[in-house]
């Protein structure tokens, strides 16, 4: 029995080791899509039901979709709900491995239902790589027509392969039957299956999730539900600029495999165009590709461009068609140079301002420039830099943006970049119009329109404009943007910080190495008298974190003091609570001179 005075949940957790299969007289009545503590008069009677095997329907369920035996659906009904009340860290590392080896023994069943497929959904994230050779190969069972097949199971295959994906590497010997069960998946998905797989909604989850796996490029933001926290300062970078991740060590068999699956497409490509869950497997195969460096990525490129695009002057009418400009826009960053510039010399030159002024082609045009070489990135400034203005007035802020992202990758274009944003924001000439610079693009308002700038602390910032602003600062000299910061007044800066898209440019500002120390630190004094008002702020709190990082010893000095005084109103604050922590307030207080040479510890 379990100790006396140990919560519900703790008593779960060492109920799944020795009384996991108690007698049902032993255990509450629990009925799946109903909360614990409701009696059993509320429960709904079903039915009577069909006894398997008494029709060819009925068998054709028995065989293809198995029911969960009554005693492990109320198992694993306690299970979902238990790990739904919340479980520590400690007692979910005991209730994960735990549920999961009995999970590998209900088969295919398990996923089929509605709180076992939640349930495994949820724990298979935390999956030992051992046990994922013992949980995949039931699943497998029936091909399309079993779990693959349903809508629940597939979502608990894909959630296993990219379980998969993430321990790969870390344990050698369970790689050999994991790696066996990913052969199976291929082999119920690959040749002529994959078509039927990719159009069929529930698998074609599944397709995708494999060809990451096989290819070991991870998804954005995997795993759902259970990713590790952010990074320290990853905000100080937007989505796209850092490191691209690096894929997992690949078995030897993976890359055949992923070959063969690219033939597979290539050879039915027609029939990956539509319906849209076939056109995203085709997106993820492209992107799969490119990054596992795979020669099928060119020829699948280009067997795609003629499809949708066929014959001179074809791009362009394609990128403004809702359907095939999507795929459109997976296939052009992903293209070889060569193909690129090609491309750009016979179907884009000299058209680019239509392009860039359509609500659905200037997508593309933005997909091209994020890896265009330097000679495409010049072209396109030289003809569209002019006449920036028209896709700023339709709204399309993403050209700019993208446009100025591939100036920060040449550093030489970037003075005629700037003369040319300025210039569509009427702020280049007269020189005295560049101090406003700031205001005008955090609203994305150009100067002249008939729209008066806005004066003292009113400052508006939107996120598109912040991730421009974003990379202005990381130009090789961003003099106009500083002196249009400085011209800001400090309720204005103020503004700036506790604004959430306001992160993203301080952040660039503390982070850059083309802004100058002095400069930074200017700024930075700016905003004395401010700080209580930052560190009790969700967003001006970690903008405040972020500045103490880059602050010189006096400076710290003048914040920590500033803070010092308003300490009542930290405690008070949760945000204030974690600045005081991050800057060793108490420190402060008691010992300065040993404060201002010992550094402070890290915020928990």
């Amino acid at each position: 029995m379990a100790p006396v005075g140990m919560n519900g949940a703790a008593r779960c957790v060492m109920g799944y080791t020795a009384a996991a299969w108690a007698p049902p007289s032993c255990r509450p009545a629990v009925h799946c899509g109903r909360k614990a503590g409701f009696t059993s008069g509320m429960a709904v009677k079903r039915s009577g039901r069909t006894e398997p095997g008494s029709g060819s329907k009925a068998r054709f369920k028995a065989r293809f979709r198995p029911r969960l035996d009554p005693e492990a659906a109320a198992y694993f009904t306690r299970a979902l709900e238990t790990l739904q009340e919340g479980l520590s860290p400690d007692e979910l590392a005991l209730f994960a491995p735990n549920v999961l080896r009995e999970a590998s023994g209900a088969g295919p069943a398990l996923a089929l239902h509605p709180c076992g497929s939640r349930l495994l959904q949820a724990l298979l994230p935390m999956a030992p790589l051992p046990l994922m050779g013992q949980l995949l190969p039931p699943l497998l069972r029936g091909g399309l027509r079993g779990p693959m097949g349903h809508p629940l199971g597939a979502r608990v295959l894909e959630a296993a392969l990219l379980r998969v994906l993430a321990a790969m590497g870390q344990g050698e010997a369970a790689m050999g039957q994991v790696e066996a069960a990913i052969g199976q998946v291929a082999a119920a998905v690959g040749g002529a299956l994959v078509v039927a797989a990719a159009r069929h909604p529930p698998s074609s989850f599944v397709l995708r999730a494999l060809l990451r796996v096989l290819g070991g490029a991870p998804e954005a933001g995997w795993p759902r539900g259970w990713a590790e926290p952010e990074p320290k300062g990853a905000w100080l970078e937007p989505k796209g600029a850092g490191p691209e991740q690096k894929g997992a060590e690949l078995p030897p068999s993976f890359p055949p495999l992923l070959e063969q699956l690219a033939e597979a497409f290539e050879e039915h490509l027609q029939s990956f165009l539509s319906p849209p869950c076939a056109s995203l497997c085709l997106q993820v195969a492209l992107e799969v590709l490119h990054r596992s460096q795979s020669p099928a990525c060119d020829r699948l490129c280009r067997a795609l461009i003629g499809q949708l695009a066929p014959g001179k002057g074809g791009l362009v009418p394609a990128l403004e068609d809702p359907e095939r400009s999507r795929l459109l826009e997976a296939a052009l960053p992903v293209l070889a140079p060569p193909l690129l510039r090609e491309l750009f010399q016979w179907e884009l030159r000299g058209r680019l301002r239509g392009v860039a002024n359509h609500r659905l082609a200037n997508h593309g045009l933005q997909r091209l420039l994020e890896h265009a070489p330097a000679d495409v990135v010049e072209a396109v400034l030289a003809e569209l830099g002019p006449s920036l203005a028209e896709p700023l007035a339709r709204g399309h802020h993403g050209v700019l943006t993208a446009l100025m992202a591939a100036c920060r990758r040449h550093p030489p274009l970037q003075q005629e970049a700037l003369r040319c944003l300025f210039q569509a924001f009427g702020c280049w000439e007269p020189a005295n119009r560049r101090r406003a610079c700031v205001r005008l693009l955090a609203s994305l308002r150009p100067f002249e329109g008939g729209a008066k700038e806005p004066e003292g602390a009113e400052l508006e910032l939107l996120p598109a404009a912040s991730h421009l602003l974003h990379h202005l600062l990381h130009f090789r000299d961003p003099a106009p943007l500083l002196g249009g910061l400085r011209a800001l007044p400090p309720p204005a800066l103020l503004a700036l910080a506790r604004a959430p898209p306001g992160r993203r440019l301080w952040g660039a500002l503390l982070s850059s190495a083309s802004v100058p120390d002095r400069a930074r630190q200017r700024l930075l004094r700016r905003l004395q008298g401010h700080w209580v008002a930052l560190a009790c702020h969700r967003t001006g709190s970690r903008v405040l974190e972020a500045a103490w990082a880059s602050a010189s010893g006096p400076t710290r000095e003048a914040m920590a003091s500033e803070l010092a005084a308003h300490k009542g109103a930290l405690q008070r604050d949760p945000y204030g609570r974690r600045v005081a922590l991050a800057i060793d307030l108490e420190h402060f207080l008691r010992r300065r001179p040993s404060w201002r040479t010992e550094p402070p510890r890290p915020a928990p």
